[in-house]
């Protein structure tokens, strides 16, 4: 994003009105760590019957000064009632586990689809972070459990580690060897949640039941961390080439990005979503996970909500002019350089969603297994994930919105 469309997108987003949100901080620190973690976790076992938001239609800056309402053109529709299956086959593999593990799953990718990251598990394993790279299979040996979040085109990843004692601290993996991000004072622990091709760091600061958002400027362990301001704090999970940086405020209001520069400000809730946050940013698009607007249909606000309803949109946004379309069926968990995005379907399915809205399904490993899907490449040809408790990669032709 150039610093003329900075400044355009600051502007337009300084007059978007936020409604007070319904996802506390409690909700926000879950979705991030489900969000990041790619966990197939849904909030309820089916939406089967629940009348949607409006297919893609819904634009965040409708109304305001050169935003007439409607979709714009320049947004990909990502859901839409016209929406079929591209003809465009994708094959699984299965990723190699490290010995003495025995399940696991991809949790980051690089742009170039060169190099993918996760987490592995076994009998005595509560987690350990993994980068697979070609055919090789590393497991990163961390202080005690944890996972990657995020991985560069150089092979530089990041993520998030718990000690024996607790503690929480965020680390990098760079040339064979790990090193821990360190905390400016006042803090007491931190997490890792991207990294882009400069080898600028996002992440999480905490301090008892404050947080904050930083960026390391480098994967070392003598890096300048900046901490983000934000209005009663804030987490960052997602930075670009460009140093763009994603996230959310602490309490839950609001889906927050900040410039290069640092400078803040809220992104557009598409009509009939509040609060919630962006977990990933990627050129000129991000994406994220908000909260339906409305109350029970007791009428009674303190009533809880109906196990049959997700309250939870998937959103995607425009960078270049602050628009947001809804995603109707299903969670958006990466996104590339061309706005096209992988969805994790409610049904435990996973597809690539072209700009046009049409789909590229993700096998299983087998016919009857599932499959979650959690990067993509810039290309749109490679996928990462997983399928049956195993770690998964795709590799598909050509969508679409890559020829």
């Amino acid at each position: 994003m150039t610093p003329d469309s900075e400044t355009r997108m600051r502007q337009l987003l300084s007059s978007v009105d936020m409604p007070a949100s319904r996802m506390s901080a409690t909700d926000l620190v879950r979705e991030g760590a489900r969000i990041r973690r790619r966990r197939r976790q849904w909030l309820t076992a089916s939406v089967a019957g629940v009348a949607t938001l409006g297919l893609g239609a819904a634009a965040g800056l409708a109304g305001l000064p050169g935003h007439p309402g409607g979709p714009d053109p320049g947004l990909p529709q990502q859901a839409g009632a016209s929406v079929t299956a591209a003809p465009v086959a994708c094959a699984v593999q299965r990723l190699t586990l490290p010995k003495g593990s025995t399940a696991g799953e991809v949790t980051a990718g690089s742009p170039n689809g060169q190099y993918l990251a996760g987490v592995v598990t076994g009998k005595d394993n509560p987690g350990t972070p993994v980068l697979w790279a070609g055919a090789r299979t590393v497991s990163i040996p961390i202080d005690g459990n944890g996972e990657a979040e995020g991985v560069n085109d150089s092979g530089v990843v990041v993520g998030e580690g718990q000690t024996a004692d607790r503690r929480h601290y965020a680390w990098a993996y760079v040339d064979g060897k790990v090193v821990e991000l360190p905390v400016p004072n006042g803090y007491t622990g931190a997490e890792a949640s991207a990294i882009n091709a400069r080898g600028q760091v996002a992440g999480v600061l905490f301090a008892g039941d404050r947080a904050a958002a930083v960026v390391w400027q480098a994967p070392t362990a003598t890096a300048q961390a900046k901490v983000l301001e934000a209005p009663g704090g804030a987490m960052a999970f997602g930075i670009s080439d460009s140093g763009m940086v994603v996230g959310g405020l602490y309490d839950g209001s609001a889906a927050y990005w900040w410039d290069a520069q640092g400078l803040g400000g809220r992104l557009s809730s598409p009509a009939g979503t509040v609060g919630g946050s962006a977990y990933g940013v990627r050129g000129d698009w991000a994406y994220g996970l908000l909260k339906r607007d409305g109350k029970p249909p007791t009428g009674d606000p303190t009533a809880s909500a109906p196990q049959s309803i997700d309250w939870n949109v998937a959103v995607v946004w425009d960078l270049r002019n602050g628009r947001a379309a809804t995603v109707d069926d299903g969670r958006v968990q990466a996104i590339n350089i061309s706005g096209q995005v992988v969805v994790d379907h409610p049904d435990n399915t996973a597809s690539i969603r072209e700009v046009d809205g049409t789909l590229r399904a993700l096998p299983g490993l087998a016919a009857e297994d599932t499959a979650h899907a959690t990067t993509l490449s810039d290309d749109g040809t490679r996928a990462g994930g997983g399928s049956a408790d195993v770690p998964a990669s795709w590799f598909c032709a050509p969508g679409r919105g890559n020829r």
